[in-house]
């Protein structure tokens, strides 16, 4: 990664909009050395080990996915934010943080093909963390709200699938991409996604409105599909 786009990182976390119910990185929940520790914790996320966690969910993607197998170029990571999921406590004299989770959403590039991707790490008590892949793309929502609105949506792909493969049964969610933010003019922190999924030898992209419902809840609805 070139001090450019590291520089760009940096910025971005402060900027981008983190995922419905994150927090940005700012301020983590740090045992000792308060001053120095946002900075060490940077330097800690910005690691060969972070990065190379993140090149192995990547290649993890492209297969999953058929991308680029025949392509024999480097890969290209570009770090875009990191959404801290639960407060990170990383003392001093510990390689890695002992509590928290947080997550890494970056650019796999290769041969031209660019795929945003998205990495879960859960803290283990000062053990190397655990990286867990996350759905692709530039999605809003938390888990939570992926797997509840996958309640709807995966219905809906279904049965977009059926009208090009009879009988088709099984859909994977393979990307998301946010399309309208959380609007803050109208107060309803209302937001809609397009999710794009496969099934049957296609991909079908199905739209997803989600609408708090006042009640620290979420509403979810398909928008133009059967």
């Amino acid at each position: 990664m070139t001090p450019a786009s590291r520089s760009a990182y940096l910025l971005l976390t402060a900027c981008l909009a983190a995922p419905a119910g994150a927090q940005a990185p700012t301020a983590p929940a740090t045992s000792g050395g308060a001053a120095r520790q946002p900075s060490r914790l940077t330097a800690y996320f910005h690691g060969k080990e972070q990065i190379g966690a993140l090149y192995e969910a990547g290649r993890q993607w492209d297969k999953k996915l058929g991308l680029q197998q025949d392509c024999v170029g480097p890969y290209n990571i570009q770090p875009l934010s990191i959404f801290l999921l639960k407060p990170i406590d990383f003392p001093e004299g510990k390689p890695h943080p002992v509590t928290g989770s947080w997550q890494h959403r970056y650019v796999f590039e290769r041969c031209g093909k660019r795929m945003t991707y998205n990495t879960i790490f859960v803290a283990r008590n000062g053990d190397k963390p655990e990286a867990r892949p996350h759905y692709p793309g530039t999605t809003n929502a938390s888990m939570q709200q992926i797997t509840d609105a996958l309640k709807i949506a995966t219905p809906a792909a279904l049965a977009r699938l059926a009208k090009r493969t009879k009988d088709c049964k099984a859909a994977e969610l393979i990307d998301t991409r946010l399309t309208h933010a959380p609007h803050e003019a109208d107060k309803t922190g209302r937001w809609e996604e397009t999710w794009t999924f496969r099934g049957c030898g296609h991909d079908v992209d199905i739209p997803i409105i989600f609408t708090p419902d006042g009640k620290g809840g979420m509403l979810y609805a398909t928008k133009g599909t059967p």
